[in-house]
Parts: structure tokens; C-alpha cells; sequence
């Protein structure tokens, strides 16, 4: 059930936020009042609002500057904000607004007509947003069940089949050893799928806890474990990269299933050469991973980071096509960003871009 919408509306002068309640009296919403910019701040604390609606000058805070304290508080980052105006404001006025979050000027005295017209929509955008979210959350939780479900038997199916393949296997025909080694390679297959799968429903509901990040020290650790498994199989070139803000394991995770990708996609290079470089880009911190291996076709790019979309057949490579739909994930999660290039038989380059601190998260 999506919970009653809320309105904070927000004056110095009580009889202007009287005019302003009675006029949304019709609007299926609880109006919250704030006669300063302390008590909206307050209201923000103690309810989640669809849309709030300020006044633009209030003694001590004026409401530019509580848009801007609005918008550097993660609960209230994407509140709309709707600014009233005495006056028709000057052009750097109107971007000082947006700049601190407003989506909408009304100057007063206003038409009734016209702010309850704005304000139905904000509300409904609110609410389809609210079912969105109740919808992907009950997505989450049916796939997390479903794959949770699965691994038991899919685990059992493969350890039967070793079984029968490591103890009765001289009395079977030779057909019937290969069928059990694909039965035995299918559900290794199945069994990392499901795994990757639970992950991935995870990440919506695992609770961040973000610290600054050693990046470098992060992905040399990853280099590290990845040449232990195949010391021999390709180079790697580590540039100095910068710091970030991050949950150190899920960024790990990224580091991980990013440079796999190198090492499998690179493998049958003479050899396979990755290169990982970072930069400093306003208030992000950018990081490249680059290979020389296989690569991908452009006009697939979209379909990079789409659970379950491969650019190659299982029988060339292995894998689930979930790994970098989870990179995505996390990425986003952290407020970044990850894009692609990449060119048939020249290799691909993946950058991931992250806040340089806590603020900018």
C-alpha cells in the first residue's frame, strides 16, 4: 500500500501559510507547515515529502539556502522544490534557484488554478515513483526466494552426478559418461548463475558503509589474487589511481568482476595485456581498465550492462551475463557512473567514475 502523500509548505508570515493550506484544502495530500527554515528542516527529519513549496524571502534562512541544505541531504536530494515568489525574479535570481534544486517558479499572488494543476502532478509523479519502488522491491525479494530455492537442488544435482562419475563410472558406456559430464557441466554453469543472481538481488537491499577508499591499494590486492590463479596467462600495467568513496567490499567487487572480465576476454591474446589508470576529473575520481582482447561491437554497447545479454556464446567464453549488470549496480548505488568502448578483435576499455568524498555520494 503506498502511504498518503505529504506537502511541506514553507513562510515566515502565519496568514500567507494559511492562504497556502486552504488553497491545497482539495489536494489528496497532509500538509506540513514550517514557519522557518529550522523547522523545515526539522518537518525533513521527521516525514518524507513529495514536494515542498518555499517561500523565496524568510529572515535568517532565506529559501535559497534551505533549498541548498535540501539538496546536500541524501533524504531530501530529489524533494521537487517549488519557489514563491513576491516578485517576477531577475535572471541570476532564477538560476540561483535552480542551481539550489528548484524545479518551478510561481510568483504571488498566483492563480489557485495553476499551482493546484503543478502541484497534481508532482504528487502523481511521487506516487507513480512510490510504486515503482514497492514494485522493484517485491522483484528483488521474489528473485532473491527463487534463487535461494535453487541452490539446494542444483547442488545436489552436481554432487550426485560427481558421485556416479568418480565411483560407477566403469559401468557405463561412453555415452553415457558424456551425458553426465554435461549434466556435471550444465549445473556448475546453473550453480554460478544462481549465485551471481542472489548477489545481485542483494545489492538493493545490503546497507552501504562507505569510507575512503585506497583505490590502488584496492585493485592491486585484485591483481594479486587473479595472478595467483593463472600467473602466467597475461600482464598487467597499474597506474596511480586516485582515492574514492566507497563500501570497500562492493568496490572490491567491481575491481574483481572488471578485471576477470580483462583476464577471460584477453586470454587468447600473445599475451593478454591489461592496463589500470586513474584520474582526477572536478569532483570524481575516474578509473580505466583496459585490455587488448577479444572486444565488442559498439552497437552492442547498450547491451553490456543488461542482466542475462552476452556478446558471446557460451562455448567461446564462459560466464553468466550477470557480472557486469552487478558492476552497474554497485557503481550506481554509489552515485557514479560506468560506460564502455570497445572494437571487434582490439580490445575493450571499461571506466567507472566515483565521488571523490562523502559529500558528493
Amino acid at each position: 500500500m503506498i502511504p498518503r502523500q505529504k506537502i511541506l509548505i514553507v513562510d515566515d508570515r502565519p496568514e500567507n501559510l494559511m492562504v497556502l493550506e486552504q488553497t491545497l484544502t482539495s489536494v489528496d495530500a497532509d500538509i506540513i507547515e514550517a514557519e522557518s527554515g529550522n523547522q523545515a528542516l526539522t518537518a525533513c527529519m521527521n516525514h518524507d515529502f513529495a514536494l515542498a513549496i518555499l517561500d523565496v524571502q524568510m529572515p535568517g534562512m532565506d529559501g535559497y539556502e534551505l533549498a541548498s541544505l535540501l539538496r546536500d541531504d541524501p533524504k531530501t536530494a530529489h524533494l521537487p522544490i517549488v519557489f514563491l515568489t513576491a516578485s517576477h525574479p531577475e535572471e541570476h535570481q532564477i538560476f540561483r534557484g535552480y542551481e539550489a534544486g528548484a524545479v518551478d517558479y510561481i510568483v504571488k499572488p498566483y492563480e489557485p488554478r495553476v499551482l493546484l494543476s503543478k502541484v497534481g502532478i508532482f504528487l502523481e509523479l511521487a506516487i507513480q515513483r512510490a510504486e515503482l519502488h514497492a514494485v522493484n522491491r517485491e522483484l528483488e525479494a521474489f528473485t532473491h526466494s527463487v534463487s535461494h530455492d535453487l541452490r539446494a537442488p542444483v547442488r545436489a544435482i552436481s554432487g550426485f552426478t560427481s558421485i556416479i562419475l568418480g565411483e560407477h563410472a566403469e559401468g557405463l558406456d561412453p555415452e553415457g559418461v558424456r551425458l553426465l559430464n554435461v549434466v556435471l557441466e550444465r549445473s556448475k554453469h546453473l550453480g554460478m548463475l544462481v549465485e551471481d543472481i542472489l548477489q545481485l538481488s542483494r545489492l538493493g537491499r545490503q546497507a552501504l558503509e562507505p569510507r575512503q577508499l585506497d583505490m590502488e591499494a584496492l585493485a592491486e590486492g585484485v591483481v594479486k589474487e587473479l595472478e595467483g590463479q593463472d600467473p602466467e596467462g597475461w600482464k598487467v600495467s597499474l597506474g596511480p589511481l586516485p582515492p574514492a568513496w566507497g563500501d570497500r567490499g562492493l568496490i572490491k567487487q567491481v575491481w574483481v568482476n572488471l578485471l576477470s572480465n580483462a583476464v577471460k576476454f584477453s586470454a587468447a591474446s600473445a599475451p593478454g595485456v591489461i592496463d589500470i589508470q586513474g584520474s582526477v576529473e572536478g569532483e570524481e575520481s575516474v578509473y580505466c581498465v583496459k585490455d587488448n582482447g577479444v572486444g565488442f561491437d559498439m552497437a552492442h554497447a547498450e547491451n553490456l550492462f543488461t542482466v542475462f545479454q552476452r556478446l558471446h556464446t557460451p562455448e567461446e567464453f564462459e560466464g553468466t551475463g550477470v557480472g557486469l549488470s552487478i558492476v552497474k549496480r554497485i557503481v550506481e548505488r554509489h552515485g557514479g557512473r560506468i560506460w564502455a568502448e570497445g572494437k571487434v578483435d582490439e580490445g575493450a576499455t571499461f571506466w567507472f567514475a566515483l565521488p571523490r568524498s562523502e559529500q558528493q555520494a
